[in-house]
């Protein structure tokens, strides 16, 4: 199990927008990744702030839970061998889900498709995302640490070619699919 604080900057663009940054950076490999999220009947997990989903990506399954600590937010994942309920019952995930007091069954939330393009270098992740929720589509930027520095300034200087200045203008991805959801 790999824990850790998660710590991002994301914004949502327009379609232009994202094409257009986009191809500011050669060969783009965009890859799907399907983020099934669960809950128990009474939101538990979001009533303190969190999120937990399965993600499938190229035949691998990825158990994550991301938790509120503080001001931060822990991110709790590993590889899990399947994608069904049995999953829960994993004594790692089990001892991950009893430390925050969650206790199932949990049912499934939402869903969202992503196509991911990633950039790499020794300071982040950037992440170009294509959403799909129900009939809504997305364009989503995320720069994800990798070690500690200046990211905003840096994830300013990205932005800056496309005439876009870094403001937090979007929830997180369960939260647009359980609104997309409700549509």
């Amino acid at each position: 199990m790999k824990n850790g604080i998660e710590k991002e900057y994301k914004i949502l663009l327009s379609k232009e927008q994202f094409k257009a940054l986009c191809s500011m950076y050669e060969t783009l490999h965009f890859i799907k990744q399907v983020n099934t999220y669960y809950d128990t009947a009474n939101m538990d997990i979001q009533k303190k702030h969190g999120a937990m989903r399965i993600r499938e990506k190229e035949n691998t399954y990825i158990f994550t839970l991301k938790m509120q600590h503080g001001a931060d937010l822990m991110e709790h994942e590993c590889i899990v061998p399947y994608h069904t309920a049995q999953v829960f019952e994993i004594s790692d995930i089990k001892k991950i889900l009893n430390m925050y007091e969650l206790h199932g069954p949990f049912k499934k939330i939402a869903v969202c498709t992503t196509y991911r393009a990633v950039v790499a270098d020794e300071f982040a992740e950037l992440c170009f995302d294509i959403n799909t929720y129900g009939n809504v589509t997305d364009y989503e930027i995320e720069y994800e640490y990798i070690c500690e520095h200046d990211g905003l300034s840096a994830f300013h200087k990205i932005l800056e070619p496309i005439a876009v200045t870094y403001h937090k203008n979007c929830a997180s991805k369960i939260k647009r699919a359980l609104d997309a959801a409700k549509r």
